[in-house]
């Protein structure tokens, strides 16, 4: 993780995003929450797939933020099956794909599996929140009037 804190206070916009975090990464994964709940976002760890969908329908998060490629199981099966029940849903929740190397075909491939973006491991958490704040507006561009 890098912070280059470049926010002065946390961005109002994500007070109360719901974001589940999958990976198996434990480490990442308890480096990754603290800091995003210092924004005021509320996170949910999951571990494996099972785990991560059942949370997925029980909690609907905003966002979804999904390691792609874990040794027991595959981030793409995961966002295919979170397409599956918001589409019959009418709904659409953006998800980014996690993954230690981004190249060109993988992150064609992320697009193209379902994921609205791609991002690096480590993440720079200001550029990471900026981007977590951009998909949560353009997901609910209105989110006090609810």
């Amino acid at each position: 993780m890098h912070i280059n804190n470049k926010f002065l206070t946390n961005p109002s916009f994500l007070e109360g995003l719901r974001v589940l975090l999958v990976d198996n990464d434990v480490n990442f994964c308890n480096s990754l929450t603290p800091m995003l709940q210092s924004y005021g976002v509320s996170v949910q760890a999951a571990f494996l797939k099972e785990q991560a969908l059942e949370i997925f329908v029980q909690w609907q998060p905003d966002v979804l933020l999904s390691d792609i490629s874990t040794p027991n199981e595959d981030g793409y099966a995961l966002i295919h099956q979170v397409r599956t029940l918001t589409g019959e849903q009418g709904k659409v929740v953006p998800a980014i794909a996690l993954t230690s190397t981004v190249t060109e075909d993988m992150y064609q491939h992320a697009l193209l599996a379902g994921f609205s973006l791609c991002f690096a491991k480590p993440v720079v958490i200001d550029d990471f929140v900026a981007v977590l704040g951009i998909l949560a507006i353009a997901n609910n561009p209105h989110p006090h009037a609810n």
